[in-house]
């Protein structure tokens, strides 16, 4: 029986927050906006030097303004199509505006524009909400969606519990339409699909952990959920130091497959 006014909780415990949502592998790498360099401001080029003050925040402005959209749909940003979707009239180095409104963004607007890494581009960045403050959480809940999130925590959960943390595709009576479900998650890049042939020669869909979901959700808020969705507690301290000790310079969540992990699909 579903109790009127209950919210799911996402909020997390102190030290969820703590050692969860660290800086992503691969700052240090050598992409633009997304870098140590990122940090360092370009030098503006020739044609931009022509520009008045007012075009150069306009047309700053006009960027912030698309990235916020994409942050707040949850879709990536994709670095080569900034210059067609944003400035289709204006020839100019997308590098230069794309640094400064990342800094607006994140000293304004306390967002965190990060790199991210799939299997298509090297180049895509997230726009994360950076509050970790359990009241912003418990608002955050209040969104209407309430049921799509509860259910992307699920499918999180599962693959935790997945043998290589990899789930296949399959069909379920009363969690509605899977498939459309989960290419929404795939195109926000929570989760990242690949796909096999089977012994008949039919092609296999699996999930694993994308991108956002290691930079915005964080395995030990995952491990977290689960404990206290099984036992009702949070996790010992064993178990969070495990989560914390396995290899973080995977970027997708392939990790070491465990022979003790019972196996789950969604059929």
């Amino acid at each position: 029986m579903e109790l009127e006014g209950v919210q799911l909780d996402f909020t997390q415990t102190d030290y969820v927050v703590q050692r969860s949502q660290a800086e992503p592998p691969g700052e240090d790498d050598d992409e633009e906006g997304g870098s140590k360099k990122a940090n360092k401001e370009p030098t503006m080029p020739k044609a931009v030097q022509q520009l008045s003050d007012k075009a150069l925040d306009e047309l700053t402005i006009k960027l912030v303004r698309y990235m916020l959209y994409k942050g707040g749909l949850k879709l990536p940003i994709k670095f080569a199509e900034i210059s067609t979707d944003v400035f289709p009239q204006e020839c100019i180095e997308v590098k230069y505006f794309f640094y400064h409104a990342k800094q607006k963004i994140e000293n304004v607007f306390g967002y965190r524009v990060v790199q991210a890494e799939d299997s298509t581009s090297k180049k895509l960045y997230l726009v994360l909400n950076n509050a970790s403050s359990q009241e912003h959480l418990l608002l955050m809940n209040k969104t209407g969606k309430n049921a799509s999130r509860g259910f992307l925590m699920m499918v999180l959960g599962l693959l935790w519990c997945a043998p290589a943390r990899q789930l296949s595709e399959g069909e379920h009576p009363h969690l509605g339409d899977i498939p459309l479900l989960f290419k929404t998650f795939e195109t926000q890049l929570y989760l990242d699909a690949t796909s096999e042939l089977d012994a008949d020669l039919k092609k296999i869909k699996y999930y694993q952990y994308g991108p956002r979901t290691l930079m915005e959700v964080g395995k030990v808020q995952i491990l977290n959920f689960v404990c206290k969705l099984i036992t009702g507690r949070p996790p010992s301290d064993v178990q969070v130091n495990e989560v914390l000790s396995e290899d973080s310079s995977d970027k997708c969540g392939e990790v070491r497959a465990t022979s003790q992990r019972p196996e789950y699909t969604l059929s």
